[in-house]
């Protein structure tokens, strides 16, 4: 590999993920030094941080092939090399594995860089680490929505404010024509106007004569 390539490829975060996620994510293959990357929850990962139990084992030639199963999904992870760690991973062992998710024939799997046996309690670790990270993004999304809405209610009502004392200052006693304030520079004059009259801060005297109920 080129050296320009490596040191790029070295600085790429493993991302704590959960299976289902490799597997439910979209492929994407870049050219050039740039890695091929998973998009998950609007990132782009290329190297993943995986605990889970290995459930099978196998080896054909020079490919050594692992089944990994975290609790919510089960992937094939793959070394084409003499990788010496997988010699001393068993069916039943607790593994944390770093790889880069790859793509052959619509399958993805994950090409080893790293693999250590590690404790069963480190299992409910992960779920907590991802779990949370979860509720706190759906708490933050709940957050930005409230905020939104709030700021688009306080809009609409300073807008109606705007077109109420429009309508105070040309009215003459005899009302006025929705034409005349249609130059007030307020989007959604319609729908302000008839939010007005629903609520009962307006009504026409006429069609198309507004006047504000004092």
């Amino acid at each position: 590999m080129p050296e320009a390539e490596q040191k790029f490829q070295d600085r790429q975060i493993a991302y704590k993920t959960r299976i289902k996620d490799v597997l439910n994510s979209k492929y994407i293959k870049v050219e050039g030094f740039n890695p091929n990357y998973l998009e998950i929850n609007g990132q782009k990962i290329s190297r993943v941080n995986i605990i889970g139990v290995i459930v099978q084992k196998s080896e054909l030639d020079n490919q050594k092939n692992l089944i990994i199963d975290d609790g919510n999904g089960v992937i094939t992870a793959r070394t084409f090399e003499n990788n010496l760690l997988l010699d001393k991973i068993g069916i039943g062992d607790v593994v944390l594995l770093i790889g880069r998710p790859r793509e052959f024939s619509m399958e993805k799997y994950l090409l080893v860089e790293t693999i250590k046996k590690i404790e069963p309690g480190w299992v409910k670790v992960r779920k907590l680490e991802l779990g949370k990270d979860i509720e706190q993004e759906e708490s933050n999304e709940k957050e930005v929505e409230i905020e939104e809405a709030e700021e688009e209610k306080n809009m609409g009502e300073s807008q109606k404010n705007k077109i109420l004392k429009l309508i105070k200052k040309i009215d003459k006693g005899e009302g006025v024509f929705v034409e005349d304030i249609s130059s007030s520079n307020v989007d959604n004059l319609d729908e302000i106007i008839g939010a007005l009259l629903r609520e009962g801060d307006v009504f026409e005297i006429r069609p198309g004569k507004l006047k504000v109920l004092e």
